[in-house]
């Protein structure tokens, strides 16, 4: 029996690139959530790589289904976006708050500390003797 190539499709690359797209779901969900989508880079990123190799693997091995795989990718690379937002937005306030920080030190007055620590020892202990 003769196996007609036009009317049958590939499937080659059809589980990692659901796989893919599954994990950019997941991803982009968690890195919408203010704050906590900063942790989901680790997730987009391996969804990305899933989804690429599925896309090459497809694109070589005659696949023309390759919608779930393109799906995948661009879910991945906007939640991969995301968590790079929220990463720059918690360092640029982190930073921000450190640098106010050391301006406040900065402009602590020790000789007035020392002098009202050392008024108060003298009263402190002028108390204690009578």
């Amino acid at each position: 029996m003769e196996e007609n190539n036009a009317t049958t499709s590939s499937t080659k690359g059809k589980g990692l690139g659901t796989a893919g797209m599954v994990i950019g779901i997941v991803a982009l969900v968690w890195a919408i959530i203010p704050l906590v989508g900063a942790a989901a880079w680790w997730l987009a990123l391996v969804g990305l790589i899933l989804s690429l190799v599925a896309f090459f693997m497809a694109k070589g091995g005659g696949n023309t289904k390759r919608g779930g795989m393109l799906a995948g990718i661009i879910l991945n690379a906007v939640a991969l976006a995301l968590a790079a937002f929220w990463i720059y937005k918690i360092t640029s306030t982190v930073m921000g708050a450190a640098g106010d920080l050391e301006e406040a030190f900065k402009n602590i007055d020790t000789a007035a500390i020392r002098q009202s620590l050392e008024t108060a020892i003298e009263s402190a202990t002028d108390s204690t003797a009578h």
